[in-house]
């Protein structure tokens, strides 16, 4: 039996929320979870800003068993617990590609009814920022961009 085809991200893309805070999966990503043959997502809290994080299915289950294979008594994996995991959300698109975003995420996010998103791909999952968050947060990593770049160069990157 092979091995499972891997869920792939790539590219950024520029969305707003519906008047129902449905976002629409751009097509690149939907064609990366079909060609894995599971189009179901699971939303979450970030832990490196204010934004929802959509993993596939198969990535957050795996993720899964790597939490749970730790002390659930240690504090650290507490706080993944109660932020991360309480507010994981499954979800699949509809038929026109769209998603609604849980109330409790949004708000986390600082997303309302047609807000202005980047969705931003981080290879095996993607990140939906409210659109000016996301500036900040890019000008701000970019700026940074001799000290960090040293670090990868240490990572072997």
């Amino acid at each position: 039996m092979s091995a499972p085809t891997p869920v792939r991200f790539r590219g950024e893309f520029a969305q707003r929320l519906d008047e129902k805070a449905r976002l629409a999966i751009p097509v690149a990503y939907r064609s990366a979870l079909d060609s894995a043959g599971d189009k179901r997502l699971i939303l979450v809290r970030s832990t490196s800003g204010p934004c929802i994080q959509a993993w596939a299915m198969r990535d957050w289950q795996t993720y899964e068993e790597r939490i749970l294979a730790l002390p659930p008594s240690d504090p650290t994996v507490q706080k993944l617990l109660r932020f991360v995991v309480s507010g994981a959300t499954p979800v699949e698109p509809d038929s026109h590609g769209r998603v609604v975003l849980p109330q409790t995420l949004r708000q986390y996010a600082g997303l309302d009814a047609g807000a202005e998103v980047m969705l931003v791909a981080t290879i095996n999952r993607f990140e939906v920022w409210r659109r000016d968050a996301w500036q900040t947060h890019a000008d701000a990593v970019a700026a940074d961009l001799p000290s960090w770049s040293a670090d990868l160069a240490r990572l072997g990157l």
